[in-house]
């Protein structure tokens, strides 16, 4: 018997090659689905950190900008020199650090004037003076923000101006009408700053004394123990009337350097040579009822890394420190402020209208802060812009009853 002869097994050269097209497209199916999972997975991930980096961003800028004015600041005038003690004209200027001034787009920034005077303000405008990182986009703003300090209680000292650069700080038995002190606190803190009491006066420190608006950045605090070397002023306002005595170890020395001093105030606030005198500390010696509070400038601008990739940062100086980074990839910083002129507003004002001065703002628009991705896709960077306002709740509240630009 024949045996059956075999079927026929196997696949043809044609059936081949269809299969192997068709497998090639699945896998190239599965290819660019992978590829385009991984490209959403990126984007993801880097507008979640740029959103977080926002977040983080806009509340500082929302606290500082919200309480620019706490206090009822005003405008603060500065003292500036015709002819300094270096035979040079001396006006004021800032940002600084207790060493330099040269952090804004690697100069320092001259204070607002009116009728020639320099003047410290609540909020004080910078359009275009920062750095550009994008020439598309133009030159960043900077802006600069004051108010004062309430976790150092000055206005539970007494204050004695020795000279245009020194002055004695006491705290008094019983403690003066003036002071009020927070919740759960039984006693101000001393003025000598510590690792138990940050809180305490630092170098470059700003201080506001009186009603005249002299200001002076600290240079030095040094604790005295004689208590006879501090004021001991005469009877209180008080009813009925109570003497105040300095206790042992309550008295404080607080120097101001000026321009020419071992240590210069770098921003050349301190100046006890001035034209016309204005806001001269010495003008205070001797006086009986002078009061002193804290102020927190602050100053935000945009910057370039130092570390080589030359990485633009959203910047934060505060006082005498140094410059702290806020957020990275930040490359376009723009505001525009609202202005209440006399009742009538003036709104998202990139520069203040003729006839206005920083003392009428009321809000502060945050018209761009544009920022990038850490590291470029495919496609170029990735980028978020935020804009929001924000209100400048206590000069808004100064602004009921409306002012005129000369005030």
């Amino acid at each position: 018997m024949r045996p059956a002869s075999n079927p026929r097994s196997g696949f043809s050269l044609l059936e081949l090659l269809v299969s192997a097209t068709l497998g090639l497209l699945l896998i190239g199916s599965a290819v660019t689905l992978f590829r385009q999972a991984l490209n959403a997975t990126w984007v993801t991930s880097q507008k979640s950190e740029m959103q977080q980096d926002f977040r983080a961003s806009a509340n500082l800028l929302q606290r500082d900008i919200s309480l620019a004015g706490a206090g009822a600041l005003g405008q603060q005038g500065l003292s500036y020199n015709a002819v300094g003690l270096q035979n040079t004209v001396k006006n004021p200027f800032y940002p600084c650090s207790t060493t330099s001034c040269n952090f804004v787009n690697g100069t320092s920034v001259a204070f607002p004037t009116t009728s020639g005077s320099p003047l410290l303000y609540s909020i004080i405008p910078g359009p275009s003076l920062g750095i550009q990182v994008d020439p598309a986009l133009g030159k960043s703003d900077i802006i600069s923000l004051v108010e004062t300090d309430v976790n150092l209680e000055l206005n539970c000292y007494t204050v004695d101006v020795i000279n245009a650069t020194t002055v004695n700080f006491g705290l008094p038995t019983p403690l003066p009408p003036t002071c009020v002190l927070p919740p759960l606190v039984t006693a101000p803190p001393s003025l000598v700053e510590s690792a138990t009491n940050p809180a305490g006066l630092q170098a470059g420190d700003v201080i506001l004394f009186g009603s005249n608006s002299a200001l002076g950045v600290v240079t030095n605090v040094v604790a005295g123990t004689n208590p006879a070397s501090c004021f001991t002023p005469a009877a209180s306002t008080t009813t009925p009337p109570t003497t105040y005595t300095i206790p042992a170890g309550n008295c404080y020395t607080v120097t101001f350097a000026n321009e020419s001093g071992a240590a210069p105030d770098p921003g050349y606030i301190n100046q006890p040579v001035t034209a016309g005198g204005a806001g001269i500390l010495d003008s205070y010696v001797g006086s009986t009822a002078l009061s002193a509070v804290r102020l927190l400038f602050v100053t935000y601008y945009l910057d370039l890394s130092t570390d080589g990739t030359n990485t633009p940062r959203l910047m934060r100086i505060q006082n005498g420190k140094l410059p702290a980074p806020v957020a990275e990839n930040v490359v376009y910083l723009k505001f525009t402020y609202d202005v209440n002129n006399n009742g009538v507003i003036n709104a998202n004002q990139s520069t203040l209208p003729v006839g206005t001065t920083p003392a009428m703002i009321t809000q502060v628009n945050i018209a761009h802060m544009t920022m990038r991705s850490q590291v470029p896709g495919r496609s170029g960077y990735q980028g978020l812009d935020l804009q929001t306002s924000i209100s400048a709740r206590n000069l808004t509240s100064q602004q009921e009853y409306p002012i005129s630009g000369t005030n």
